[in-house]
């Protein structure tokens, strides 16, 4: 008689879950790094801005490009922060998405020591069926030969 764990379907569903949850956990970690890449480029470009309005500013400018400039500044200022808001929101999706894939290898390894438990139960009796036939096979041969 083969060995049939009677929870294997259960099993596959959770691997499946579980397999799940690594690809959202994949995912919100590529929207995290894309983000902070984002975020590097924006305080980047930023920095350049700034650095081209101090050469302006040297050769002298008037009050119209100083008022747009602080308007760019503001902007960037804005970019940045809205970046950053965005990162924190990504790190908890993040952290999120690590508890639940946690939460579903847990479940995958549960079902599997069950499932292993069943094996050694199962090999346990099988052992312990051959032990009989073989004890009544030597008590059979050795009534016989009385």
């Amino acid at each position: 008689m083969a060995f049939k764990f009677r929870y294997q379907k259960v099993l596959e569903i959770r691997i499946s879950e579980e397999d799940e949850a690594k690809k959202v956990l994949a995912s919100k970690i590529a929207d995290m790094e894309r983000i902070k890449q984002q975020l590097r480029k924006t305080k980047h470009d930023k920095v350049v801005f700034e650095q081209k309005i101090l050469e302006e500013m040297k050769e002298g400018v008037g009050a119209k490009r100083i008022a747009s400039y602080n308007r760019f500044k503001k902007w960037y200022r804005d970019e940045i922060n809205n970046f950053e808001m965005m990162l924190e929101g990504a790190k908890h999706a993040v952290k999120y998405a690590r508890s639940q894939l946690m939460l579903a290898t847990q479940e995958v390894k549960k079902i599997e020591k069950l499932k292993e438990n069943a094996y050694n139960e199962y090999k346990f009796n099988e052992q312990k069926a051959m032990n009989e036939m073989i004890e009544e096979a030597v008590s059979f041969m050795s009534s016989k030969n009385m």
